[in-house]
């Protein structure tokens, strides 16, 4: 039997009794009596900039400052490749098919997650270089097979076990071959420019934008915080993509 973890991974304000207002005319000169009591330079002119902290509108330093986009870019996507897990939301078109899926990745090629095909049904997929597993709902599996006769499970938790090479699961290995940053770096990128720098699901981020092959428009999001990895990764077209990652361990 076949199985898996899922990751998915006021103080009360003390009261004081009300103070007597003095006389508007005598209110300055009691208040420096009383501070002069206790020093000598309270009531003196405070020197300018005292008390001052940072200012909030100060920048952290630029990370990539003086650096190359290319560099920067490859950089990033090797570091995210470097991880030894890592996680993703990865949306595609893949025919008709709009599909979204919370995947986890391990080594070269690997991956587990939930899958969910919109206006059909949600299911889970396990894809190695062996075999596709998966399983789910009437909906899903209706989708996965069209018009074939859906396979019996293989196992008593339900798993069906596939080739990866059957066009059946071509677009569940798909998946897991877009939430690769080696496989998802397009070879010929031109026009790769910087553009304003953003924050990302509360993340300070570089966004790095060019063009992929037969013009396909390319967002790269990177990290400015600690490693340079990729945060998020979109493609225009037909089968437009978008991948988000979570951070790196």
């Amino acid at each position: 039997m076949r199985t898996r973890t899922r990751t998915r991974t006021p103080t009360p304000t003390p009261t004081t009794a009300p103070t007597p207002t003095p006389r508007a005319g005598t209110v300055a000169a009691v208040t420096c009596a009383v501070l002069l009591t206790a020093t000598a330079t309270a009531c003196l002119p405070e020197p300018a900039g005292a008390g001052a902290g940072p200012s909030p509108s100060a920048a952290a330093p630029d990370p990539f400052a003086g650096r190359d986009p290319a560099a920067v870019l490859r950089a990033a996507y090797e570091e995210t490749e470097r991880a030894a897990t890592r996680t993703a939301v990865v949306s595609r078109r893949l025919g008709e098919r709009e599909i979204t899926a919370q995947l986890t990745f391990e080594g070269d090629g690997g991956c587990w997650g939930e899958v969910r095909v919109e206006r059909s049904g949600t299911g889970e997929i396990l894809v190695d270089d062996a075999k596709v597993s998966l399983r789910g709902d009437a909906g899903f599996l209706q989708d996965q097979f069209r018009n074939q006769p859906v396979k019996s499970p293989d196992t008593a938790d339900g798993w069906i076990d596939m080739k990866p090479g059957d066009p059946a699961v071509s677009h569940l290995v798909a998946l897991c071959a877009d939430g690769s940053p080696a496989r998802t770096f397009p070879a010929e990128r031109t026009g790769l420019r910087r553009e304003p720098d953003t924050r990302l699901n509360g993340r300070p981020v570089a966004v790095l934008v060019s063009k992929g092959p037969g013009g396909v428009e390319i967002t790269d999001h990177v990290s400015l915080d600690g490693r340079p990895y990729l945060v998020r990764h979109a493609e225009t077209g037909p089968e437009g993509r978008n991948v988000t990652y979570g951070s790196l361990p």
